[in-house]
C-alpha cells in the first residue's frame, strides 16, 4: 500500500498518485477548534496529513521577556498579545545601518537537532522536511524593519548585501547539519510578495535575493532533496527564475493571487503547487457543500498528471467556521 510519503514524492515527480495529497495546517485559535470538535490534540492522524514539519530551533530560541513579549535568538522582540503564532514586531534589532554587535546565531549548536532523530523515527511513512522560516527577506526586515530596509535597497545595498550575506552564511549552516539526516525536503520561508504583485520589484529581487538563493538551493538539491519555498503573494513572474533555480514545490499558492488551473497549465510541468483552498474567502464566508465542491474541483483538474498537493492557502486562521474545517477534512480523503 502507499504511503503519503511516497504520494508527496509521486505529486513532485509529476507522476499521478492513487489520490493528491494534502496537508491541512492550522493556526492556534484554528487548531484548539479542531482538537475541541474531535477530542484529540493529535490532528495529524484524524486529518491524515501527509507532510511532517520540523523546525531545527535552540532551546532559547524564543524567551518570553513579559507576558505575551517574546525575543527570539536574532535578538528582535515580538508582540504576541493578538497574534499568538508570530506575533508583530515590537522592537528591531538593528536601529542603524549597521551589523556592530551584533551576530546571527550558532546553526550548529546540536541542541537544535536533537530532537530530529525521534521526528523522523515518529513520521516514517510523512515526507519528513525541515522549515527554514524566515529565511532570508522576511529575517531581514524583522531586523531592520520593513520600511527601513526597503530604503536601505536603494539608498544603502552594500548593507543589505552584508546582511543578507550574514543571514545566507546561517541557512548553510541549519543546511549542512539537516541534510545528513533522511528527510525529504527543506522549506524556505519568505513571503515577497502582497496580492497584487512583488512588494520591492523583480529587479531589487534579481538583484539581492536570487544569486543568495543559488547557494541555498544548491546543497539541497545536491542531497537529492525537495527545494520548496513559502511566499505569499502575487509572485509567479518570479517562476521562470525560481525553476532555474531548481524549485520543486511553491506553496501557498492562493486562489486570490493566481488562478490555480491556469497557473498549473503554464508551470506545472516545472514546479508542484501546494496549497489552493482560500482562507480569505471560502473557508470563512463559504458553506460546507462549497468547501467540498472546491476541493473536487481542484482534485480533478489541477491535480491531474500530478504536481499538486492540495491544502489551505495558509495555515487555517480561528475565524473559519469549524464545520467547514470538517468539511474539508472530509472532502479531501475523496
Amino acid at each position: 500500500m502507499i504511503t503519503p510519503r511516497q504520494r508527496v514524492w509521486q505529486a513532485i515527480r509529476h507522476v499521478e498518485p492513487d489520490c493528491v495529497p494534502w496537508q491541512i495546517g492550522c493556526t492556534i485559535p484554528a487548531r484548539q477548534k479542531l482538537e475541541a470538535y474531535y477530542g484529540t490534540a493529535d490532528l495529524d492522524a484524524v486529518l491524515g496529513n501527509h507532510l511532517a514539519k520540523y523546525r531545527p530551533r535552540s532551546p532559547d530560541a524564543l524567551v518570553e521577556i513579559r507576558p505575551n513579549f517574546w525575543r527570539d535568538e536574532f535578538g528582535v522582540i515580538w508582540n504576541r498579545t493578538v497574534d499568538k503564532d508570530i506575533g508583530v514586531v515590537a522592537e528591531y534589532r538593528l536601529a542603524r545601518r549597521s551589523l556592530e554587535g551584533w551576530a546571527p546565531p550558532d546553526p550548529h549548536d546540536p541542541a537544535r537537532y536533537a530532537a530530529l532523530p525521534a521526528f523522523l523515527e515518529a513520521h516514517r511513512d510523512r515526507f519528513r522536511y525541515v522549515s527554514v522560516a524566515f529565511s532570508l527577506f522576511e529575517r531581514a526586515w524583522a531586523l531592520r524593519g520593513m520600511t527601513e530596509l526597503l530604503i536601505d535597497m536603494l539608498e544603502a545595498p552594500g548593507f543589505v548585501d552584508e546582511l543578507l550575506d550574514a543571514l545566507v552564511e546561517f541557512n548553510l549552516g541549519i543546511l549542512d547539519e539537516v541534510l545528513r539526516y533522511d528527510i525529504d525536503g527543506v522549506l524556505f520561508g519568505d513571503d515577497w510578495g502582497h496580492q497584487h504583485g512583488l512588494l520591492f520589484g523583480a529587479r531589487l529581487w534579481r538583484r539581492f535575493f536570487k544569486p543568495r538563493l543559488a547557494r541555498m538551493y544548491a546543497p539541497v538539491k545536491r542531497a537529492g532533496k525537495a527545494v520548496m519555498i513559502h511566499s505569499c503573494g502575487k509572485v509567479q513572474e518570479l517562476f521562470p527564475d525560481l525553476i532555474e533555480l531548481g524549485l520543486d514545490v511553491f506553496n501557498p499558492f492562493q486562489p486570490e493571487a493566481m488562478e490555480p488551473l491556469d497557473t498549473k497549465r503554464r508551470f506545472g510541468g516545472d514546479l508542484t503547487f501546494y496549497g489552493g483552498i482560500s482562507v480569505q474567502n471560502l473557508l470563512p464566508f463559504g458553506t460546507p457543500e462549497q468547501v467540498r465542491a472546491e476541493v473536487r474541483r481542484l482534485r480533478d483538474s489541477v491535480g491531474r498528471g500530478g504536481g499538486f498537493i492540495l491544502a489551505p492557502s495558509h495555515d487555517m486562521p480561528g475565524d473559519i467556521p469549524v464545520e467547514n474545517m470538517v468539511a474539508l477534512a472530509e472532502a479531501v480523503r475523496g
